[in-house]
């Protein structure tokens, strides 16, 4: 009897390599329990869902946080470069790093990944830097989907989207509800650009081609998973956290401030590395001109107690952190506002 004909296959659609590469996944999958004992996978990956057993006797009133999110034109740049090896690690920054600014635990992570015809490759050097985010996280993998459209994406080509569920207690979330005038602003350092307004940044690459800053241009995305500890040494005085992502300083710190608040920023005290404002200016463009277009070093604001700003501050270095003071909030009329100096 001759072999059944593979139409989905002549149609460049490889099932069988997707099985295999989901036969990969599972084979290097471990069994995950939250450290937090806030519960553990129950049932993960290569099932149509998965499940999570939660553990919230601790908690007076647990409260699921979820977020999305992907990387933007990031992925286009690195795929140029041939340099994708960190792209999961900026995926699951993305969406981890919002999860933060709750005060909320990671409990797992899905990712969708869809490409134009799987590459072996490529697809375990994108879900490899995933896992190892999770694993710094202190989250699962608990599954995603894999999607092989050809005609949608170029061969080689390919998208990704992250899901990532948290809880945090409602008694103890971070938010505009607690902030007031008076509390102190830190800046906690970015590693680059991490993976917001890269469509200007690749306009002014095809401009003026800079090959001798593609590594610093493609660093992933910080993971700020010791925030999750910060925030248990310092639960009364650390307010709101503000994940610094597209839209700048300007456009995500209001969203964490209340309102009859403005945000006073010295912009001289932005952690802005070297060779981002060499990078910058060498377009002949002023930093303050596309302040809400890049982070400008910043990856998140931290709102604080100002009384208790030295342990905070002492804490914040101990873990990595890299914090930096750049300004106040004072009282003002009307709507969240930042301003700078």
């Amino acid at each position: 009897m001759a072999p059944k004909k593979n139409h989905y296959l002549g149609a460049g659609v490889d099932a069988a390599k997707g099985d295999a590469l989901v036969d990969w996944l599972q084979a290097d999958t471990k069994p995950f329990v939250s450290p937090f004992n806030l519960g553990k996978v129950m049932d993960g990956i290569g099932g149509f869902a998965g499940l999570f057993s939660l553990n919230i006797k601790n908690m007076s009133k647990p409260t699921l946080v979820a977020s999305t999110d992907g990387i933007g034109t990031k992925l286009i740049l690195g795929l140029q470069s041939n340099r994708i090896e960190s792209l999961g690690q900026d995926l699951v920054a993305m969406c981890v790093n919002d999860l933060y600014t709750i005060g909320a635990s990671p409990l797992f992570f899905l990712d969708y990944y869809a490409t134009g015809g799987l590459d072996a490759d490529q697809f375990k050097s994108i879900i490899g830097s995933i896992k190892s985010s999770c694993k710094l996280c202190q989250m699962a993998l608990l599954g995603g989907e894999t999607a092989e459209m050809p005609g949608l994406y170029a061969p080689k080509h390919f998208d990704l989207a992250g899901f990532v569920v948290g809880i945090v207690d409602e008694d103890q979330r971070l938010g505009p509800h607690r902030t007031k005038a008076g509390d102190t602003l830190i800046a906690f350092k970015s590693s680059g650009f991490h993976s917001n307004g890269f469509s200007l940044i690749r306009k002014w690459l095809t401009d003026r081609p800079r090959p001798d800053l593609m590594d610093k241009l493609l660093t992933p995305t910080k993971l700020y998973n010791a925030i999750p500890e910060l925030a248990q040494r310092h639960r009364e005085t650390l307010h709101a956290l503000a994940n610094i992502t597209g839209g700048g300083t300007s456009g995500n710190l209001p969203r964490i401030i209340a309102n009859d608040l403005r945000a006073e920023i010295e912009f001289k005290d932005l952690p802005i590395d070297s060779w981002i404002r060499e990078f910058i200016t060498s377009n002949g463009v002023d930093e303050r001109d596309v302040e809400e277009v890049f982070n400008l070093g910043v990856g998140m604001i931290a709102v604080v107690e100002t009384q208790s700003l030295t342990a905070l501050l002492q804490d914040a270095t101990e873990l990595g952190l890299d914090p930096h003071v750049i300004g106040k909030l004072v009282a003002h009329q009307g709507p969240p506002e930042v301003s700078f100096r």
